[in-house]
């Protein structure tokens, strides 16, 4: 049987009568990929107030980027009622209509100007925001200050609270009582600021750590349930190399430096401390034990007595979470650290971790791989062998604790979806096994991301299929069987117009050592069952396979794929190992083995689309970007004779240059030579026989511009068909960076495969 959205949530836009959908086009890219978006803006931030009836979120209803605070509130009866809180001012947008005609200064002023609109077009908005205890005023952060915003009032009636040249961020409020004077921390130049809410501005402002540094400082604060210190995050990235990335787009070519490291080198340090919000220095906690040992969470202890400090050293081999016996706010904190749990496990290449408190304080709840995957584990604070709280054939991506137990989101039962589940552990210390099965609460086939209220009764629910874009839809947790009420309606009219190819999910084995691989699979429309048909892997990466909007959603693909479709294409993109929901040994494939074990998943989809009668096995091409570019160029040279072309955009060929966090699946590179030059794709590149395009941005920090220059040159050494797509101005997210450059890009790329592929 097919599984289909819950039918309200597909009838986004009704097209008056008369008039049918119609297929995207080549010529539709323009117009999916301009602003506004006509499938909308993604609502963000959502936030409940402490007494779980309101609930605010960032959100731009116009589809253009800028966002404004809407909230929601519940009536007696649950009803829901939205309504848009700010109007912040806008920047001004368009081009200077007459430019100086200055001869050589033309072309630069007009440059500006350009500059100016894509400022414009890419402002957010609303940065983040933080609810009062009164539940009824926000304390929001835009352009780099903080203002005050009462959600009883009308549009455009938000106070400035502070104007500093240094930006504002990381804001939160002490959990006081209503009525209190409110106290807010915040950060600023790299340090946290506590200040107090005398009626509509900020008193007695005091800088509560001294930290700054020309590389670092306090990256986060968090209250304690008391609201009387503060914990915060201390990142120190001193240590770190500076590199040059060259500007070609200033009036003269400049040479910024960033500080960047690469596997092997020293990365950033990581320090977690206490510090009392009125007076007093910090208390730095002994919880790490080498230098660059990651400080991956932490959470007070509803006594605000302990802090449960989750950390692993940079290889994420060896984790342990740690108790900090901290004392109350009215006696000095001892600082005394013991080990709760340890994990020491060289294979793991993952820290999808998260901790919590009970809500008695007497344990903690805790995510971990330790035996088939994710699952949520209970450690007693007073002793004990950890216990699951959560079992099955499924994996748990992230959880919440409420009065009555905890919620789940998992895939059971498919794993390219993700649903809620709860699951009873009302006295979870003594019996960690739960009161029954765990209870599904969300429906439809997509993937929900559910923000629950604090009272447990209530979920935001952000919700998006393989043709429905995301919006947020109310739950009543307490009656799963409840229909959701819809919040926000994202596409504009004129996505009612287009008609959306659905996906289909596939099995197949790995023809390198059996497992199981998941895969999601678009043919095209008015395909003839028997008819082979050109076939795209892609977009290569890990976590592909997902029932949601665009598939890959780090991608705005869900345009380019429909194009693509209606060009005759088939498209399937594989999980390859690494890949989340399918298990612990499953994603442990990876190890050590980037280029390796994944290219051979790839290949394995091939394969079976050309069994199924699907591909055209001379027409097969690839595509990716970052790690799915190193998977494209050395799919590209290590199996010439399965791959014809391919498309590589911020192509990592080179691992040495990765990013350190690499390391997790590398290792160390000055211990594993031999492992990073086969997974550097520019060692094996005398193997190309196809048609290779690279897309790379300039201004690339993540994966160097430098690497696809080095690989062009090489190539076109060696006599091989490469074409090089620059973007000058783009860092490493080059599709996400600007709707003119997304459609350059995106046009080169269809041009592309329709050339080189579509020919028998």
């Amino acid at each position: 049987m097919t599984r289909r959205p819950w039918r309200q949530l597909a009838a986004i836009m009704l097209l008056p009568a008369g008039v049918a959908a119609q297929a995207p086009s080549a010529a539709d890219l323009e117009r999916f990929y301009d602003v506004p978006s006509i499938v909308g803006t993604p609502p963000r931030a959502v936030t409940w107030a402490p007494d779980s009836r309101r609930v605010a979120f960032l959100w731009a209803g116009d589809g253009s980027n800028f966002a404004d605070v809407h909230v929601t509130t519940l009536g007696r009866s649950g009803s829901p009622v939205t309504r848009r809180v700010t109007a912040m001012p806008r920047p001004a947008s368009g081009l200077d209509p007459a430019p100086p005609r200055d001869g050589t200064a033309r072309g630069y002023t007009r440059w500006r100007a350009q500059r100016a609109a894509l400022a414009a077009e890419l402002d957010r908005g609303v940065a983040s925001l933080a609810w009062l205890p009164d539940a009824r005023r926000l304390v929001i952060a835009f352009r780099g200050d903080l203002w005050l915003v009462d959600t009883e009032m009308p549009l455009a009636a938000a106070r400035r609270l502070t104007r500093t040249d240094a930006a504002e961020s990381g804001v939160g409020v002490a959990p006081t009582r209503p009525g209190a004077v409110p106290r807010i921390a915040f950060l600023r130049d790299g340090d946290a600021h506590v200040a107090t809410l005398d009626g509509d501005s900020l008193a007695g402002e005091r800088r509560v750590t001294r930290e700054r540094r020309e590389a670092g400082g306090i990256a986060a604060v968090d209250w304690a349930p008391d609201g009387r210190r503060l914990a915060v995050l201390d990142v120190d990235r001193s240590a770190i190399r500076t590199r040059g990335i060259p500007d070609y787009l200033g009036e003269e070519t400049a040479m910024p430096s960033v500080r960047r490291a690469m596997p092997g080198e020293p990365s950033e340090s990581r320090r977690l401390g206490v510090v009392a919000a009125d007076d007093g220095p910090v208390t730095w906690l002994p919880v790490t034990e080498e230098a660059y040992d990651i400080v991956h969470g932490w959470q007070w202890s509803p006594d605000a007595a302990r802090l449960v400090v989750d950390v692993s050293d940079v290889f994420v081999k060896h984790r342990r979470l740690l108790v900090a016996e901290v004392g109350r706010a009215d006696v000095p904190a001892a600082a005394a650290v013991r080990a709760l749990v340890a994990e020491r496990d060289s294979g793991n290449v993952s820290a999808e971790w998260q901790v919590a408190w009970t809500p008695d304080g007497r344990g903690v709840f805790y995510t971990s791989d330790r035996v088939s995957d994710y699952h949520v584990w209970l450690a007693p604070l007073d002793g004990g062998a950890p216990r699951p709280v959560t079992a099955g054939p499924f994996a748990v991506f992230d959880f919440a604790v409420t009065p009555d137990g905890v919620v789940v989101t998992a895939n059971p039962g498919r794993p390219e979806e993700r649903h809620l589940l709860r699951v009873a552990a009302r006295d979870a210390v003594r019996d960690a096994r739960g009161e029954r099965a765990p209870v599904t609460l969300t429906r439809g086939a997509g993937t929900h991301a559910v923000r629950v209220s604090p009272d447990g009764r209530w979920g935001i629910d952000l919700f998006s299929a393989d043709t429905v874009p995301p919006d947020l839809y109310l739950l009543d947790l307490s009656a799963p069987d409840a229909a959701p009420r819809r919040l926000t309606v994202s596409p504009q009219p004129a996505f009612a117009a287009y008609r959306f190819t659905p996906a289909r999910y596939v099995t197949f084995p790995s023809r390198a050592d059996g497992a199981t691989l998941h895969a999601r699979l678009l043919l095209p429309p008015g395909r003839r069952a028997g008819v082979r048909v050109p076939l795209i892997i892609g977009s290569a990466y890990s976590n592909t396979a997902r029932n949601q909007w665009g598939g890959r959603n780090a991608h705005p693909l869900w345009g380019l794929d429909q194009v693509l479709l209606e060009q005759g294409f088939a498209i399937l993109a594989v999980d390859v190992a690494g890949s989340s929901g399918h298990g612990t040994a499953f994603r442990r494939r990876i190890r050590l083995d980037y280029g390796g074990i994944d290219v051979e998943d790839l290949h394995s989809g091939v394969e079976w689309a050309v069994r199924e009668g699907i591909a055209d096995p001379g027409r097969v091409g690839i595509w990716g970007s970052s790690y799915g570019g190193l998977l494209t160029t050395m799919s590209l040279f290590t199996k010439p004779d399965v791959y014809r072309v391919g498309i590589a955009g911020a192509p990592a060929t080179n691992v040495w240059h990765a990013l350190t966090g690499e390391q997790r699946v590398m290792l160390r590179p000055q211990e594993h030579m031999d492992a990073y030059a086969r997974a550097s794709s520019h060692t094996r590149a005398e193997g190309l026989r196809g048609a290779l395009m690279l897309i790379h941005g300039m201004r690339d920090a993540v994966v160097l511009y430098q690497d696809s220059a080095w690989l062009v040159q090489y190539l076109l050494q060696l006599g091989k068909d490469v074409e090089l797509v620059t973007l000058p101005d783009a860092g490493h997210g080059w599709d996400l960076e600007g709707s003119a450059q997304t459609r350059f890009a995106f046009r080169r790329m269809v041009d592309f495969f329709r050339r080189t592929l579509l020919a028998p």
